[in-house]
C-alpha cells in the first residue's frame, strides 16, 4: 500500500510516536551515536524519507523522547505534591531520589547528551521543548512552598537551583562507561564508585538544610 502522508493532528501525533518510540527501542539497546535516521525507520512503517516530514535530525526525535521522559517524571513529582498534606526534610528528599533513581533514561539523556541533542535541532523545536520543560520548575516552587512556607524565598529559589545542577551533575559520574573505568584503571587513577541514589540523597540532603520545616511536620 502507497504511503499517505498524516493531514490530521491525530495522525501526525500517532506518526511522531511511532517514531519516538522506534529512537526509544535502539536507543535501549546501544548508544547515542548509533541510533540513526535509517535505523530508526527500519523499525517504523513508513520510509526514511517520510521521517523527515516530522524531524529533520535524529537529535529532534530524541529532544521529543527526553521532553516524553521529562514530564512523566513531572506528572509523578506533581501528583505527589498535590496528594501529600507535610513532608519532612527526610521525605522530601528521600521522595526526589526515588523519583529520579526511576528515570535513569532520562538523566542519560539530560546529562550527557543534552549538548549535542540540542545544538542539532531547530531553535523553534527546542523553544518549544524550554517552555514544556519549565512547568516541572513550576511545580518545585509549588512544593517547597507547601512543604516550606516558612523559608526565605531566596533559599527557596537557590534550592531549586542547585537541585538541578547537581542532579544532573552527578549522574555521570556514577555510570561511567566500561571504556572511562577501564581507562581509570590503567592510568592508576583512584576512584571509588558510589550509587546514584545514595550520592544523590546525601548531596540533596545538604542543599535542603536551609529549608525550614513547619513544627507540625
Amino acid at each position: 500500500m502507497d504511503f499517505q502522508r498524516a493531514r490530521t493532528e491525530e495522525q501526525i501525533t500517532h506518526r511522531q510516536k511511532e517514531i519516538i518510540d522506534a529512537c526509544d527501542a535502539l536507543y535501549g539497546k546501544s548508544n547515542f551515536d548509533s541510533v540513526t535516521i535509517k535505523a530508526i525507520s527500519e523499525l517504523t512503517s513508513f520510509t526514511r524519507s517520510s521521517i523527515y516530514n516530522y524531524y529533520k535530525t535524529k537529535e529532534e526525535i530524541f529532544l521529543d523522547l527526553m521532553q516524553q521522559e521529562y514530564m512523566d517524571w513531572y506528572d509523578e513529582v506533581k501528583t505527589k505534591f498535590e496528594n501529600t498534606e507535610s513532608m519532612t526534610k527526610n521525605d522530601f528528599c528521600q521522595f526526589l531520589t526515588g523519583s529520579l533513581v526511576k528515570r535513569e533514561k532520562m538523566l542519560r539523556l539530560l546529562s550527557i547528551h543534552l549538548t549535542a541533542i540540542e545544538n542539532n535541532c531547530r531553535i523553534e523545536k527546542l523553544i518549544e521543548f524550554k517552555k514544556n520543560a519549565a512547568v516541572i520548575f513550576k511545580i518545585f516552587y509549588q512544593g517547597i512552598d507547601k512543604f516550606f512556607p516558612s523559608t526565605p524565598m531566596r533559599t527557596k529559589k537557590a534550592f531549586r537551583s542547585e537541585f538541578f545542577i547537581y542532579v544532573f551533575g552527578i549522574y555521570p559520574f556514577t555510570h561511567m562507561s566500561r571504556k572511562q573505568k577501564t581507562a581509570m584503571k590503567e592510568a592508576h587513577v583512584i576512584f571509588n564508585t558510589i550509587s546514584f541514589e545514595r550520592l544523590c540523597f546525601h548531596g540533596m540532603s545538604l542543599l535542603a538544610a536551609g529549608l525550614i520545616e513547619n513544627d507540625n511536620c
